[in-house]
């Protein structure tokens, strides 16, 4: 009995040792030495084309200076699921991608630093390169530009994007994806440079194009088209909220339905007189009130920033039904 006590505990002790589950790697941080040799690369943004604005708070803000080539048009599987959200890949020097994501409610971009030195990111400021930490962010970064990014055949020349001083998973900036492991963010300062951005749910897809003419819906699929406006420096829309007039932020990294402060309840959200949302289910709001992929994926979306306006349409597959 004694040997047999012994094989099943030891058997036992095996398959705890199988069950065991991975423990998600914490961030790594750059090391000083390494930080100050990135920030002694410094150099003063006019020389990349930006100019050099103050903003109504006294702040700095560096504009102009990015650059996209005309009549491009890319196609990037969406790489995060349930649900869908715009993960797409971006093409690193070495011919390797990285998993990025275009967050419409973020002013600004990210980059875990490896993967910005990979891409020549080049340290910005008129005298010594500054570290900015934003509030719930555990490591600092250091404003920077990037000479190209590739999203397949499509270059995005001169971004803009904060160089983190940390490698590994990017905490509160990947709005909760795990999988894949998120190497950057990218944000409306960018996003806002294209022409159009579909949202293709059904595709599993996110379009991005440099192409200048206006869109054109289908008719037959159009459902609302519901004009931008100016907030904070991300993706927003005005519409109704429980019948008052409310700033609503098109929030596609999202996973809930609504966000709301608080997570309180709202029973109504209309963006468009043939556009609204009866009940929608409320979670808490990283800030402002936001509608997310939850709803958003059941619509085809299309951002036109140039324009001004985004346009819901049903689904592709409607068209066939």
């Amino acid at each position: 009995m004694k040997t047999t006590a012994m094989i099943l505990a030891a058997s036992a002790v095996l398959l705890a040792a199988g069950c065991k589950t991975t423990e998600p790697k914490p961030p790594e941080p750059v090391k000083w030495k390494e930080q100050s040799a990135y920030m002694a690369k410094v150099r003063d943004p006019r020389i990349y084309g930006f100019n050099i604005y103050q903003t109504p708070g006294g702040g700095i803000e560096y504009r102009d200076g990015c650059r996209l080539h005309p009549n491009q048009i890319a196609e990037l599987p969406m790489k995060a699921k349930e649900p869908l959200r715009p993960v797409v890949m971006l093409r690193g020097n070495f011919g390797l991608d990285s998993p990025v994501l275009f967050d419409f409610t973020a002013a600004a971009g990210w980059l875990e630093f490896d993967l910005a030195q990979e891409l020549g990111a080049i340290p910005l400021n008129e005298r010594t390169a500054q570290l900015v930490k934003m509030p719930g962010e555990e490591f600092a970064g250091c404003l920077s530009t990037v000479p190209v990014m590739r999203f397949k055949q499509l270059h995005v020349e001169r971004p803009l994007v904060y160089v983190r001083m940390a490698n590994g998973p990017i905490g509160t900036l990947a709005r909760g994806i795990e999988e894949p492991e998120l190497k950057g963010v990218l944000g409306w300062d960018l996003l806002k440079n294209f022409g159009q951005i579909h949202l293709d749910y059904a595709g599993k897809r996110t379009v991005i194009s440099t192409v200048e003419a206006a869109y054109v819906p289908e008719p037959s699929l159009l459902i609302a088209r519901v004009p931008l406006v100016k907030h904070a420096g991300v993706c927003a829309v005005r519409g109704l909220v429980d019948g008052k007039p409310e700033i609503i932020l098109i929030d596609p990294a999202g996973d809930f339905e609504v966000a709301t402060a608080g997570a309180q309840a709202v029973s109504s959200v209309q963006l468009d007189p043939g556009l609204g949302f009866s009940s929608p289910a409320a979670s808490s709001s990283p800030g402002g009130l936001r509608i997310g992929a939850q709803l958003l994926k059941n619509f085809k979306i299309t951002v036109c920033p140039k324009e001004g306006a985004i346009y819901f349409e049903k689904p592709e597959t409607a068209k066939d039904s």
